[in-house]
């Protein structure tokens, strides 16, 4: 089914005029907002920040194109798009005059458990841990296969979204680049977060292919495997127990992960 085609006043009235309470977070070139339409269905609206009116069709038509040909169980689903220019009035050298200012948002599925970085926790058994890398890695595959191969460039925990049964779908195609066309990025405040997600030959040189996103699927799995970063409730504890309580976590880890590889071999 292609995406469609949303007015901006409906995504307003859907977002609560695009509030604080509705906001889900920040990604790359845009904030996301949860849209609830008159029949229920939960969608998660992505309104384009402004920069200037070449980037910003550039960027949105870049993404659009990414996505509206992308079909699998772990890429996050594409459902609706606006790009809409309303004439409004501005005020420019003391005189009231009407300008173009116009709007853009892609609209996704809605997935209420969230990003993989709101579960990176001790609590997800090793089977689950698995099944969410193993999905990434097919979606991460499917794109780099397309006729058209398409490197994502910001793969991270805050853009692998959970569905059902904490299914794993890729997500916030806004540095996404087409192998063959233009193989550069803009260093964005997004970007410059993910400094750890991306390869030396990236930082040092703005190198660009495959081997970006595998080196970034290889800093996600070192993440799901490991659980969250450092053990605060240990803080005070004499170094002797606290690494007796850190080498018995990992002995636990490892265990739960033997028992679980035998049971699916």
């Amino acid at each position: 089914m292609d995406p469609e085609c949303l007015p901006f006043y409906l995504l307003q009235q859907i977002t609560d005029n695009f509030s604080e309470g509705r906001k889900l977070g920040t990604g790359a070139y845009g904030d996301v907002y949860k849209g609830v339409k008159e029949n229920g269905e939960e969608i998660a609206v992505k309104k384009l920040c402004y920069f200037n009116i070449e980037l910003d069709d550039k960027q949105f038509e870049q993404e659009y194109n990414n996505l509206k040909t992308l079909q699998h169980p772990n890429i996050v689903r594409f459902v609706g798009y606006c790009y809409e220019t309303q004439n409004r009035p501005h005020m420019f050298n003391g005189k009231q005059v009407f300008a173009g200012e116009t709007y853009r948002a892609l609209c996704f599925e809605y997935l209420h458990n969230g990003s993989l970085q709101n579960h990176l926790s001790d609590e997800l058994d090793w089977h689950t841990r698995y099944k969410i890398i193993k999905g990434t890695s097919e979606g991460l595959r499917y794109i780099h296969e397309q006729t058209e191969p398409i490197l994502h460039l910001d793969l991270k925990p805050g853009n692998i979204l959970l569905g059902k049964d904490l299914v794993p779908k890729i997500a916030d195609f806004g540095l996404s680049r087409i192998i063959g066309k233009e193989l550069t990025t803009m260093i964005t405040e997004s970007a410059i977060e993910t400094r750890g997600y991306q390869p030396p030959e990236f930082v040092k040189g703005d190198v660009i292919s495959k081997e970006f996103d595998i080196f970034s699927l290889g800093v996600v799995i070192i993440k799901i495997v490991t659980g969250p970063e450092g053990y605060p409730k240990y803080d005070g504890k004499p170094s002797e127990d606290f690494v007796d309580e850190v080498q018995e976590k990992w002995r636990n880890m490892l265990q739960a992960t033997w028992s679980c590889s035998l049971l699916e071999a």
